[in-house]
């Protein structure tokens, strides 16, 4: 029981940060070409939820300190943009892509851009700083709250 709780819990979440990423992406198109909007690596579309840690400078995620959820609009070569029901204070942060398909991808972030968007969103742009390895402690990706 307490299982299909979550389940619908986690699936009213993604309904609701979907209507946020689909009035974004309304937004893109039209500002497509515009001169803000010109980018040196391709986009591509996606809305999966994603975990994200703190990450102090030293590499490794704080132990114990509690991630959060938030939801991918699309990713690049260079970085991810997603949006979260709430602020992310955090600068350096550590991020779980696609935890939910058993071949989750972590890498080393930096939010370079955060603004509140719908619904009391926020939208961030992360740039990757680097792949994590094997050495780097990674949290466990059922600490990430919503």
């Amino acid at each position: 029981m307490k299982t299909q709780l979550r389940r619908n819990s986690i699936e009213a979440r993604r309904a609701e940060a979907q209507e946020v990423i689909d009035i974004l992406h309304r937004w893109d198109v039209r500002m497509n070409g515009h001169q803000t909007q010109k980018r040196s690596n391709d986009r591509v579309p996606c809305s999966t939820r994603i975990c994200v840690f703190y990450d102090p400078r030293h590499g490794t995620a704080e132990l114990g300190k509690s991630g959060v959820t938030a939801w991918a609009r699309n990713v690049s070569s260079k970085g991810v943009a997603f949006i979260r029901k709430g602020r992310i204070e955090w600068k350096r942060v550590l991020i779980c892509l696609d935890p939910d398909s058993g071949e989750a991808t972590w890498i080393h972030a930096e939010i370079v851009r955060s603004r509140n968007v719908h619904n009391d969103f926020w939208d961030y742009g992360a740039r990757f700083l680097r792949r994590a390895t094997p050495e780097d402690e990674l949290p466990p990706v059922q600490t990430a709250v919503d």
